[in-house]
């Protein structure tokens, strides 16, 4: 499949046929290409949009930034990897949040070790992180049956910290930082859900006390 256009092609790269092109930015239909989570849409077969339900907001609001901010296309295009991988992310878990934000203050400590704000930001979220995971048969069952977890923007503002000190990384080194963020966040996150899912199954195969 082709269009006359060149933003969907057809086994491009090894890109299964019919899948837009990555682009920077919003976009009103996969003809005219596609920002990583338009594309996540597409691959899950929902309706085109930039916030599939299918993608944990955290994670959501972290690939769309990587991707917007990525400078080379060739890059950007390494992301279309991780799409199937953002598929089914979304949960309750309170520590998704945590782990994404996390992920970010690691990058921006990497990119920046001096100073002591954001090694301390990031000993805090670990923190929260460690008590959660104790505390997880109670707390967090309580924590998620509300509803809970960190506020959006306590993402949006991590993440501005971590492009604050990776613009010093202009060129091929700052795409390949920002590509490697994202992979190392859906990493981790895609570790805690396993462990959610092994938990749950080793729950329901216990015999029933009667």
């Amino acid at each position: 499949m082709s269009w006359s256009d060149g933003r969907l092609s057809a086994t491009v790269g090894g890109k299964p046929d019919g899948l837009p092109v990555l682009d920077r930015g919003g976009h009103h239909s996969p003809e005219h290409g596609a920002c990583l989570m338009e594309y996540v849409s597409v691959l899950a077969g929902a309706r085109f949009s930039d916030h599939p339900r299918c993608t944990h907001p955290a994670l959501a609001q972290l690939a769309r930034v990587v991707n917007d901010e990525i400078v080379d296309p060739a890059a950007r295009s390494r992301l279309a990897v991780l799409a199937p991988d953002l598929i089914g992310t979304r949960c309750r878990d309170p520590r998704i949040t945590l782990t994404v934000m996390a992920c970010c203050l690691r990058a921006a400590v990497a990119a920046a070790p001096q100073g002591r704000d954001l090694p301390e930001a990031l000993e805090r979220i670990e923190a929260q992180l460690s008590r959660l995971e104790k505390q997880r048969d109670r707390r967090w069952a309580r924590l998620r049956n509300a509803g809970w977890e960190p506020a959006a923007l306590s993402v949006v503002a991590t993440l501005r910290v971590v492009l604050r000190h990776t613009h010093r990384f202009r060129g091929p080194r700052h795409d390949e930082q920002l590509c490697e963020l994202l992979e190392q966040a859906v990493g981790d996150c895609r570790g805690l859900l396993a462990q959610h899912l092994d938990r749950h199954v080793r729950q329901q195969s216990q015999p029933a006390v009667r």
